[in-house]
């Protein structure tokens, strides 16, 4: 026998999730409301397809948000996202998502949690991950979210209507300045003995720079290169373990490799540079500010992390920062990324107020679509308390 719980499946920008709205999660506890998301998603799945659910196997198609009615008085909304583990029963809840934020006014319109007003609606979200707000402005039509339009993002096939995501203060999304340690950059040895620099900025998300020059990288690479290359990537994964100590989220290396795995996100930088996109378009080395390449639980992101590209604009403005040191921008104020599937345009408006950095605001376009709604089916044994994998 199987319960079916009310869901809706969304692609947000460059990101796909089951998307609740936290009504009909109410009547769950914590623990069997993850078993719910766990099913829906297809996870833990030891071959990495999620096939039993509606996860795609990476973390960019991994994804749960909560949605809700907001009861203060500046946010609409109320926004809890979740990323899924694809190998292990486990929901990292730290940190949010620049993509799926971007489905959230759409789903909030269709669902009657706010009242559609053409031609432009607003809806302000509280991100509870984090406590940061931001103002999604969604293309309305008919009384629905707006899905077509002539707006494209690389990454994503079809071209849509635009959603504007402006982003209000979000530094420190951990409750701490926007330089966590103080300092734009610094080392960290690891454990073969080589000392590497580093940035740790905290902006929508917390997140690791390195310099791809610096361990021997070529960041023009695509993703599966880059993935097969494991050396790299145990690397890259030691270095984000180190940023987890120094942020306090674990206590130890083995701690931040397995249980911290959503944040902080770790990305390495070059100037520009040109290259082929994963789509087989050439990138010019004049069409970009930098080139950068993100890791999220444990693989290469197949675009760019949206709350990633809001951290990497402000960093790119901090005198210091390795992303300051290779990121060339055309116009101030806005950074243009080279990431594996094309560009993505990014505003920061970024200023020093008594000798510290601060960020008023991140703005970034975004498309996304309502793609099923309906029911998931939860197998009864999950709602007992006795999924397959803890048996």
């Amino acid at each position: 026998m199987q319960y079916r719980i009310p869901a809706v499946f969304m692609r947000g920008g460059t990101s796909r999730a089951v998307c609740f709205r936290e009504d009909a999660l109410a009547p769950y506890d914590q623990a069997t409301r993850e078993r719910i998301i766990l099913a829906a998603l297809g996870s833990p799945d030891p071959y990495g397809r999620q096939i039993d659910g509606l996860g795609g196997g990476i973390s960019s198609l991994s994804k749960v948000a909560i949605i809700g009615r907001s009861t203060e008085a500046h946010s609409d909304v109320t926004f809890t996202f979740g990323q899924v583990d694809v190998y292990r029963p486990f929901i990292d809840w730290r940190g949010t998502c620049g993509n799926i934020s971007a489905a959230v006014g759409p789903f909030a319109i269709d669902e009657g949690l706010v009242p559609a007003v053409a031609p432009v609606t607003p809806v302000r979200v509280l991100a509870t991950n984090t406590g940061k707000r931001y103002i999604a402005y969604v293309p309305v039509q008919d009384g629905m979210a707006a899905v077509e339009g002539d707006y494209t993002i690389d990454g994503v096939p079809a071209p849509g209507a635009r959603i504007t995501l402006e982003y209000l203060e979000p530094g420190g999304s951990l409750g701490g300045p926007v330089l966590p340690t103080g300092t734009p950059r610094q080392e960290v040895t690891l454990a073969d003995g080589r000392r590497v620099t580093i940035s740790l900025v905290d902006v929508a998300v917390p997140v690791v720079y390195v310099r791809a020059a610096e361990l021997g990288a070529d960041a023009t690479r695509l993703a599966p290169e880059l993935d097969a290359d494991r050396s790299l990537q145990e690397t890259l994964e030691a270095l984000r373990c180190h940023a987890a100590l120094l942020l306090g989220l674990a206590q130890s290396l083995e701690e931040a490799h397995t249980r911290v795995q959503a944040i902080p996100k770790i990305a390495m930088v070059a100037p520009p540079a040109a290259y082929v996109s994963s789509s087989g378009r050439p990138i010019t080395a004049e069409q970009v500010d930098l080139v950068a390449r993100a890791i999220s639980m444990g693989n290469t992101h197949r675009t760019f992390p949206g709350t990633v590209s809001m951290c990497t604009a402000a960093a790119a403005a901090i005198p210091g920062t390795v992303v300051q040191e290779v990121a060339h921008p055309a116009r101030p104020g806005l950074l243009r990324i080279g990431h594996p599937a094309g560009v993505m345009e990014v505003g920061a408006r970024v200023q020093q107020r008594h000798g510290a950095w601060h960020v008023e605001s991140v703005t970034t376009q975004r498309t996304a679509r309502r793609i099923m709604e309906g029911y998931v089916l939860v197998p009864r044994r999950y709602l007992e308390g006795k999924p397959w994998f803890e048996g």
